[in-house]
């Protein structure tokens, strides 16, 4: 009897370190090609035997009063409601609302800020090809805008490197359209992991920095519950 036993014992252990030593994978695909706005995201873990879609709202610039319209297409998220189609703005008051947000997350955990540091330091990407073409209907335009583009590509490549570990060399691309009008098209892919064990252990670690901070719970509660939160003067 205690032969099974501890066979059984030493399988769970097995089990559990095979899940805790798997990776979790990730593909970001977005694509903008004028007015069409497409972006994807795919979750894989457990050595692909659960996969998770969700597709990312597309954003357009409506006014400055409007802000920003998004509208996305449910069918194929987690998170499905009656409606099919979600849409809606974000304007100036929900950009406020969500910096106090953030600010009462950074109030209600001890340091969060280096908490989040240390956990993009673990992810790792495998891939990353980001191309790229304009036109400004005006070829001097035009060549001026590509060169900004390659400056502000390679910043912000460069500035995420500083956060995650790059395992590849990033392909960029800027290719000028030579056309007589309006035209911007572009294309992101983008791979990554990270382990399921230090994630587990870095939400472990997360929950207790909260937990350190008197009324940090109640603070984290109060955002992702969408109450109403009353703006410090």
């Amino acid at each position: 009897m205690w032969k099974w036993i501890g066979i059984a014992v030493i399988v769970i252990i097995l089990l559990v370190l095979a899940i805790l030593l798997s990776r979790i994978r990730w593909k970001l695909d977005i694509a903008k090609h004028d007015n069409d706005d497409r972006a994807h995201l795919e979750i894989r873990f457990l050595y692909g035997l659960i996969k998770i879609n969700y597709d990312i709202p597309a954003i357009l610039i409506a006014s400055l009063q409007k802000g920003l319209l998004y509208r996305l297409d449910r069918d194929k998220n987690i998170h499905k409601t009656d409606a099919s189609v979600d849409s809606g703005n974000i304007n100036a008051d929900k950009i406020k609302q969500f910096i106090h947000d953030v600010r009462v997350l950074l109030k209600g955990t001890k340091a969060l800020h280096r908490w989040l540091r240390h956990t993009l330091a673990h992810v790792m990407i495998s891939k990353m090809e980001w191309s790229t073409n304009i036109s400004l209907a005006d070829a001097a335009y035009t060549a001026t805008s590509t060169g900004v583009l390659w400056g502000l590509k390679t910043t912000l490549i460069g500035y995420a490197s500083s956060f995650v570990r790059m395992n590849c060399t990033p392909k960029l691309f800027v290719v000028p359209y030579w056309a007589d009008r309006l035209r911007f098209t572009t294309t992101l892919t983008c791979e990554g992991n990270i382990s399921l064990g230090y994630l587990s252990f870095s939400m472990l670690t997360l929950a207790y920095r909260i937990w350190r901070v008197p009324g940090g719970p109640e603070a984290w509660r109060r955002v992702f519950s969408k109450k109403p939160i009353q703006h410090e003067g």
